[in-house]
């Protein structure tokens, strides 16, 4: 991937970081075009960091029927990565997401997977994402 193209993707995902506290809709536009990027250009790591700002923008819009797909696309890229903080955020997000769906079972048995992470404290101190939502972000 060329400089250019790298600092495009780069400042599209920190662009839609930023929009997600702001406008939900225009956070989802920019985490569609770097995905689409991302994934164009093999970023597996953009990819998948795309794919979870999308699906934030969808969960905040209140759309969990659109973030879940999104996030467990995410969750794949991850896992190949050997990522498990992004695992981890994946699986609070998809556990949210089926909380605010009404799924209260599968809810809870997607945050028990992220509670199994050695540094979940850590991560969960680290995501700012999940302090936009409800004061308690437990599952049901």
């Amino acid at each position: 991937m060329d400089a250019t193209t790298r600092e495009r993707l780069r400042q599209l995902l920190e662009e839609a970081w930023c929009a997600l506290e702001e406008y939900p809709p225009k956070a989802s536009r920019l985490a569609c075009q770097a995905e689409h990027l991302a994934r164009c250009r093999s970023d597996n790591r953009a990819w998948a960091e795309s794919l979870f700002i999308w699906g934030i923008a969808h969960l905040y819009e209140g759309d969990s029927q659109q973030a879940i797909p999104l996030f467990s696309r995410a969750l794949a890229v991850y896992r190949f990565l050997g990522d498990e903080e992004g695992q981890w955020g994946c699986l609070r997000a998809i556990a949210l997401a089926w909380a605010r769906a009404g799924e209260t079972q599968e809810a809870l048995e997607t945050y028990h997977q992220a509670q199994t992470f050695p540094h979940q404290a850590e991560f969960a101190a680290r995501a700012r994402w999940l302090r936009w939502f409800e004061v308690s972000n437990e599952p049901a």
